[in-house]
């Protein structure tokens, strides 16, 4: 029970919320530290945007963009993501004619080494009680 506590307290001092409103032509701007993986969860068109505009969002790394979300008032006006970005090898950016929202939160990129670390001892100790409860019954057969 405290090592789940202490998961919880670890995950919520590392997670912090981003926003971004990305103007058509425009890449997200955001301040990032070293480790640290964006989690894209999702895109919006923006709640003044013209009757009928549409924008893509992309992420362009190594010179390559890849389109996300194509958003169109109207019709298709938000895309929920699950995406992790490192902004320091990849950029997110906006084309057409409408403002999109992003949104999101930053983690540590070594979180799941975290939880690797946390689980393997909790293994360790269920095993000999598994044992234990095995050795019982092949006494009864």
């Amino acid at each position: 029970r405290h090592s789940l506590a202490r998961k919880l307290a670890t995950s919520a001092a590392v997670m912090s919320f981003w926003g971004a409103k990305v103007a058509p032509g425009a890449t997200a701007e955001a301040d990032t530290s070293a480790g640290q993986l964006l989690h894209l969860s999702q895109a919006c068109l923006d709640p003044a945007a013209a009757s009928g505009a549409s924008s893509k969002v992309l992420v362009e790394q190594n010179g390559t963009s890849f389109a996300i979300a194509v958003l169109k008032e109207g019709g298709q006006e938000c895309c929920a993501l699950d995406l992790f970005i490192d902004l320091k090898e990849a950029k997110l950016k906006v084309e057409g004619k409408a403002a999109v929202h992003l949104t999101g939160y930053f983690e540590s990129d070594d979180m799941d080494e975290d939880k690797d670390e946390d689980e393997a001892p909790a293994k360790a100790k269920a095993s000999p009680k598994v044992e234990a409860k095995s050795s019982p019954k092949a006494e009864v057969k």
